[in-house]
């Protein structure tokens, strides 16, 4: 099952968006380790759309990203979207929380994360994915483009009632 669902992940995030329908790969149950010291699961966000952004503290594509993130955070927060950074294949002194921080962006942050990455078959960063209220992967992409317009109107649909 785990090599099924990252091959589904990876034909998605060769088309530039994918129609949410039956066929869309659910999410499967992942606990995060936020860097506050806190815990989101998975199965705790369904009935709320949100977005897993992977990504590495050294990665120029994902600071160049995040900013377009994090104007979609602030424009969709209050309809309920979350974002959620997560980060992998990190250095041992790295600090993504504190990284997001000074770059200005306001979500929430999850580290060390391989074992979810690797799971879900995310191989590079950035890779983001949209998530439902079902649970369901509408979008996997690896753009790094901040004003990619199928990242916000991805966006507008998960919060569309």
């Amino acid at each position: 099952m785990k090599y099924l669902f990252a091959l589904i992940l990876v034909s998605m995030s060769l088309l530039s968006f994918a129609a949410e329908t039956e066929q869309s790969p659910k999410l499967p149950m992942l606990t995060f380790n936020m860097a506050d010291g806190s815990q989101i699961k998975t199965q705790d966000l369904l009935g709320k759309p949100f977005i897993l952004h992977f990504w590495a503290t050294w990665c120029p594509y994902c600071k160049k990203l995040q900013p377009g993130l994090d104007k979609i955070h602030l424009k969709y927060q209050s309809q309920g979207l979350q974002v959620i950074a997560v980060s992998f294949r990190e250095d041992e002194d790295a600090n993504p929380a504190q990284s997001l921080l000074s770059r200005g962006h306001h979500f929430q942050t999850a580290i060390n994360a391989d074992d979810s990455a690797e799971l879900l078959g995310v191989r590079g960063t950035p890779t983001t994915l949209f998530i439902n209220k079902l649970g369901k992967v509408v979008l996997a992409t690896t753009t790094s483009d901040p004003q990619d317009p199928i990242l916000y109107k991805t966006a507008a649909k998960l919060v569309k009632p």
